[in-house]
């Protein structure tokens, strides 16, 4: 293994680690939502990790993030 595979090993573990804890935040988040939304949120935060993430939490009511 050269240093060019071991670059691309640790850059794509760290965006993995990146988007599952972008995913355990959206679950363990204090939102007052349903649990499909929440489920949702989830979804998108694991596959797009904080583009996702953030991109939901716009779109929900401020009310819901207290």
């Amino acid at each position: 293994m050269n240093t060019m595979d071991i670059t691309l090993i640790f850059l794509v573990t760290a965006v993995i680690l990146l988007h599952i804890l972008f995913c355990y935040n959206a679950m363990t988040s204090k939102a007052h939502i349903s649990n499909f939304k929440r489920g949702l949120w989830c979804g998108l935060s694991l596959f797009l990790g904080p583009l996702g993430f953030y991109i939901f939490q716009n779109l929900l009511p401020l009310d819901a993030l207290e």
